[in-house]
């Protein structure tokens, strides 16, 4: 028996080739619930159809891609997978798979989509992932990420594995799979649905929006009066408030480039006068007028 095992829902060569809709994967990247609850069930659909008898006769453990404090897309693609995936077991009277995460060292400062092969190894090699072992002990491991482009991510959990010699049977589980070789092309998925600050605040006012990382990166690199002009001025002083205290979380503070956008856009002022003196949703605007 193979130790580890992928399985990838699509495979794609190109843009152009690509069996699922670019722009619903971009949303997912930037926390739209529908696109994460729609791909989620998709792999959970076919992944039982096909490996069912391992699960119901394994004690698993489903893990997302890595991530520090704010979800990634694929944590949360992953919450909606393991709902799925549990509601079939269960009605086959197997046991529910269990939860966990992997924590990491560092948060990326670039866009890890645009970089090369070789760059991805070189940045991750700086980075480190923590496993409990003892929690992992017994099961049947089941690692979940939204695309696999070069599995540069992948080979760090296998080597992490091997190092703590774990010899658990392992999955990786994708939505899809790229088998070409411009590894950038991750970088025109994530963005097919996001090409301005107006696309995102089109996909953060609907129902059940998730914060993702990619999210707030991508407000702190936009031009602050468009920041402003087309975002920060419709969110309640309650989301100015989440959004400063991830930056906060993820130590995007202490990156210069995060750093200069965050103090120009002002968020971080208006967000700690909302939190010290307690607003009220309508005090946020005579606070953007205040601080400008």
């Amino acid at each position: 028996m193979t130790q580890f095992e992928e399985f990838a829902l699509h495979e794609f060569q190109s843009i152009e080739d690509a069996p699922f809709r670019p722009e619903q994967y971009s949303r997912l990247k930037f926390g739209c619930d529908e696109a994460a609850r729609e791909m989620g069930h998709q792999i959970a659909d076919a992944f039982f159809e096909q490996h069912a008898s391992t699960i119901l006769n394994s004690r698993c453990l489903m893990i997302p891609s890595p991530f520090n404090f704010v979800p990634n897309a694929a944590n949360v693609m992953t919450m909606h997978l393991l709902d799925r995936l549990n509601n079939y077991i269960v009605d086959a009277k197997g046991s529910h798979v269990e939860y966990a995460t992997v924590p990491r060292k560092i948060s990326y400062m670039d866009d890890y989509g645009r970089l090369s092969g070789e760059d991805r190894k070189s940045l991750i090699a700086g980075d480190r992932f923590y496993f409990n072992s003892q929690h992992f002990e017994g099961r049947c491991l089941l690692f979940i990420d939204d695309v696999k482009i070069t599995g540069t991510h992948q080979n760090k959990l296998i080597d992490l594995m091997r190092e703590q010699q774990l010899e658990n049977r392992t999955f990786f589980l994708y939505f899809a799979r790229y088998t070409g070789d411009r590894p950038n092309i991750e970088s025109e998925l994530n963005f097919a649905a996001v090409k301005s600050i107006k696309d995102l605040n089109r996909i953060v006012v609907e129902p059940n929006h998730h914060m993702t990382a990619r999210t707030i990166k991508y407000i702190l690199s936009a031009d602050p009066d468009e920041v402003y002009n087309d975002f920060l001025r419709f969110r309640s002083y309650r989301s100015l408030e989440t959004l400063y205290f991830n930056c906060l979380n993820e130590g995007y503070y202490k990156i210069q480039k995060y750093q200069r956008h965050s103090q120009s856009c002002q968020f971080g002022e208006i967000a700690k006068t909302c939190f010290v003196q307690g607003c009220q949703e309508l005090d946020v605007l005579p606070l953007f007028n205040r601080v400008r």
